[in-house]
């Protein structure tokens, strides 16, 4: 009873208390928006200020669930002539995010998940409708997808998972989240041209496959890995042989069309891991990846004997038998190569090795 006495006797708040009550509650939650915004504007400088599509999409599918305190973030792109995938392909090593990156080709199969005004959609999670737009599946409780536009082009969605089933409310706003979705369609857009462009500046314009300087780029890749992994790099050196007398007794049209089909027969038996370039003039060179000694002068023969079989078809008259002499090195733990240069340069004095050998073979670096 005393307890409860004691409870009926307390004194009420007074007005001035109740007042100050609620303005450290304003306080509070503005200090609390502060912090939100000045993290999003961090994260929003940290996506316009990427070197590269790579940088980016790292960012997004890794910065933006831990930042934002998210179970899963995923993004989904439209990509219907495999142009992400190209740009993508062109690295050694596949990241951790790359597992959260979705494709598809056809708009059509995620309409289902947006409104006509394509805005946001917020909802609890369902298994049914959400699960090909997720990893964590098990514990997720609401989403958020997010279509991405482009000049009002849909170009794929950013989707968001949180196990708190209060997180994304079909009631909530989606001011800020429109915004979100704008800045990184911007950004996903920018970054994909400015790929584009590098890979203009990384490709043979004769050939149409990767250049030196592409080449020089990738073999200081594949070294680092070689070296880390413990597993072996082989580079095979490539030249034409008696390719002047084409030119000068066909014609420099003739010598393009040798040089183009022959780039074609390359790339028709190299495998998604391999590194082909055109080195320059009638050189090309090949970098093996996890390839050892015995297979790789395996794969140098089936393309010297491959090349040799094939008849080139230079005018509607001339069909021209082509052959080509290659330099073989291996950087491995019994071999004395340890450096790009080393490993380059061993192939290229292979190369002239075969040459001096006759020609139309494969020579080993000693």
């Amino acid at each position: 009873m005393d307890r409860i006495s004691s409870s009926k006797n307390a004194p009420m708040p007074s007005d001035g208390e109740v007042l100050q009550s609620k303005l450290d509650a304003l306080i509070r939650m503005a200090k609390l928006n502060e912090q939100k915004q000045s993290n999003f504007q961090e994260y929003e400088l940290s996506l316009f200020n990427t070197n590269g599509l790579h940088q980016l999409l790292a960012i997004i599918l890794e910065q933006h669930r831990t930042r934002f305190k998210l179970s899963d973030v995923t993004l989904l792109l439209l990509d219907p002539e495999y142009e992400f995938r190209r740009l993508l392909d062109n690295s050694a090593e596949v990241p951790v995010w790359r597992k959260h990156l979705l494709f598809i080709e056809d708009k059509s199969t995620i309409s289902q998940y947006f409104s006509v005004l394509r805005k946001p959609r917020l909802s609890s999670y369902s298994p049914h409708i959400h699960q090909s737009l997720f990893l964590d599946t098990q514990s997720l409780q609401s989403v958020a997808i997010l279509p991405l536009r482009w000049q009002d082009k849909f170009i794929g969605a950013l989707n968001l998972g949180s196990r708190s089933p209060n997180r994304f409310q079909s009631d909530m706003g989606t001011q800020f989240l429109e915004h979100l979705a704008a800045v990184i369609s911007a950004c996903i857009e920018n970054s994909r041209l400015q790929e584009n462009i590098k890979q203009v500046g990384l490709l043979d314009p004769l050939t149409g496959i990767n250049n030196r300087r592409f080449f020089e780029q990738r073999i200081e890749e594949e070294v680092t890995l070689s070296h880390r992994n413990k597993t072996p790099l082989s580079c095979l050196f490539i030249d034409l042989d008696h390719f002047k007398s084409i030119n000068d007794t066909h014609g420099h049209q003739a010598g393009d069309i040798v040089l183009k089909e022959v780039a074609n027969v390359l790339a028709d038996i190299m495998r998604t891991s391999d590194v082909l370039a055109r080195y320059g003039g009638e050189e090309f060179v090949i970098l093996l990846a996890n390839t050892d000694r015995n297979a790789s002068y395996e794969i140098a023969e089936r393309i010297r004997k491959r090349v040799e079989d094939t008849p080139f078809k230079v005018t509607n008259k001339d069909t021209l038998s082509v052959t080509m002499s290659i330099g073989l090195s291996v950087m491995d733990e019994q071999s004395d190569i340890k450096t790009t240069k080393q490993l380059v340069n061993a192939a290229d004095q292979a190369v002239y090795a075969a040459k001096m050998s006759g020609r139309n073979r494969v020579h080993h670096a000693d």
